[in-house]
């Protein structure tokens, strides 16, 4: 079984090797790596260092490393090369990639660097960076074989081999009419397989799952997902293909996606890492952290509407934290559920109360088992079963609260068009809070004169 490879050993080495000023032996260490490995220590060196190993890798290997390294280093090496340079290692990649990589500099280098390549090979790139990048347009490559319908499987093979088209871009065979528009798709198993004489309209899957230009990137990787497609064509209004979205963008589009949206519902922010430095991923942090703030102070407030009740009842004061934190993570697993559903495109704004019938009833059935629970401990540590039958339910109370503001938060959310994942967690953490104190020592001041 091949696993991933360990860097740190081959790191220290080309670390060693920069030290001893034997700047050949480092960037041959790097030249002898896979592009993602070579990527990965390139990561890790200081910007001079970068660019004196990456310079001495020859032009194929130089940019397949280039494609893999992460965004900061790609613009820090960038913007140490000259616009020959780039636009060198720029045609030796497919447009898409060459597109992602110019998208993240500035303006003047673009134009530069545009002007500096090949014609067409720039032509294809600046058709790519026009489309927003996070839709097909902007994922796809330009460079697609198409095929006419009328053609043997014969006169199609002798064709593919006289063009020899690039690895990427022979997934599938795309089959068009006369008017270029796409009507089919053939494996290349199926063009091997079939007699000499027979034609592609016999053969091809009339079926064809498609995306325009404008579809976007998370709609792509569900269908790829949903399919089991390599690659997906990309048509324009007169169903005429313009391009194809692969798989292998659709993985990092997939990572992306997962990552973004994880860091939403933690507050953090996309690009940090645990490579940023303590004031730099303070600062980013920061600003959600003032966003909780006040919500925990309407938490507080709650609770000291409720000073003379607690005051009388002081057996109340630890169950308060059990309750809100049993609301708070029962909040959050409906939240993530519904988010990850909505982000699959499981769960529609419409199909909203469908997903609320069911998390309640699981909110319920959950509340009645701590409920028991917690009102069982609260007899049995305080001596008071009236004691129990509070703080049990509350508990069920707060769980089925958290099931409906885990659901309806980012649905509503999803309505109005904002990202579900961004601020449904401060919302949903502070109703479980206020509604577990407000439950627990609400119902402590109507049964008061049964508590003591």
């Amino acid at each position: 079984m091949t696993k991933i490879l360990d860097i740190r050993p081959t790191l220290d080495d080309v670390r060693a090797a920069l030290d001893a000023g034997a700047i050949d032996q480092a960037s041959q260490l790097v030249a002898n790596l896979h592009a993602a490995d070579a990527a990965a220590i390139l990561d890790e060196l200081e910007s001079d260092e970068l660019y004196e190993v990456f310079a001495r890798l020859n032009l194929e290997h130089g940019a397949d490393v280039l494609i893999e390294l992460d965004t900061d280093s790609q613009v820090e090496l960038a913007e140490t090369l000259t616009s020959d340079q780039l636009s060198d290692l720029l045609e030796q990649m497919e447009p898409d990639d060459a597109a992602d990589v110019l998208v993240e500099l500035e303006p003047a280098q673009i134009a530069a660097t545009l002007a500096a390549m090949d014609p067409e090979d720039s032509d294809d790139v600046r058709q790519l960076m026009a489309h927003d990048e996070e839709s097909a347009g902007g994922l796809m490559t330009p460079h697609v074989v198409t095929l006419r319908d009328r053609l043997s499987t014969q006169q199609a093979i002798e064709l593919l081999r006289g063009l020899q088209p690039e690895d990427e871009s022979v997934y599938y065979l795309y089959v068009v009419d006369a008017n270029d528009a796409l009507v089919g798709v053939v494996s290349l198993r199926s063009l091997v397989m079939a007699p000499a004489q027979t034609q592609l309209s016999d053969i091809m899957d009339r079926n064809v799952i498609t995306a325009s230009v404008e579809t976007d990137q998370e709609e792509c990787a569900r269908l790829l997902a949903r399919y089991d497609l390599l690659a997906l064509p990309v048509v324009d209004a007169q169903r005429r293909i313009v391009g194809a979205v692969t798989a292998d963008d659709i993985i990092d589009v997939i990572e992306e996606e997962a990552t973004e949206d994880m860091y939403r519902l933690a507050n953090l922010p996309q690009d940090e890492d645990v490579e940023d430095s303590l004031f730099r991923s303070s600062r980013r942090r920061l600003f959600w952290l003032f966003v909780n703030l006040p919500t925990a102070i309407l938490a507080a407030w709650v609770v000291s509407n409720f000073d003379g009740t607690v005051e009388k009842v002081t057996a109340l004061v630890p169950f308060m934290p059990i309750i809100a934190g049993m609301g708070g993570n029962a909040g959050i697993q409906t939240l993530t559920l519904i988010v990850r559903s909505i982000a699959l495109g499981e769960v529609a704004t419409g199909q909203g109360f469908r997903a609320l019938g069911r998390e309640v009833g699981i909110g319920a059935i959950n509340g009645v088992a701590f409920g028991s629970a917690i009102g069982l401990l609260g007899w049995l540590w305080q001596g008071n079963p009236m004691l129990g039958v509070v703080a049990g339910c509350a508990m069920l109370l707060n769980l089925v609260s958290a099931a409906i503001a885990g659901t309806v938060v980012p649905l509503t959310l999803k309505l109005f068009r904002v990202d579900p994942a961004l601020a449904s967690g401060v919302i949903v953490t502070t109703v479980t809070d206020v509604t577990g104190y407000s439950c627990l020592l609400g119902l402590a001041t109507i049964l008061i004169r049964y508590l003591i």
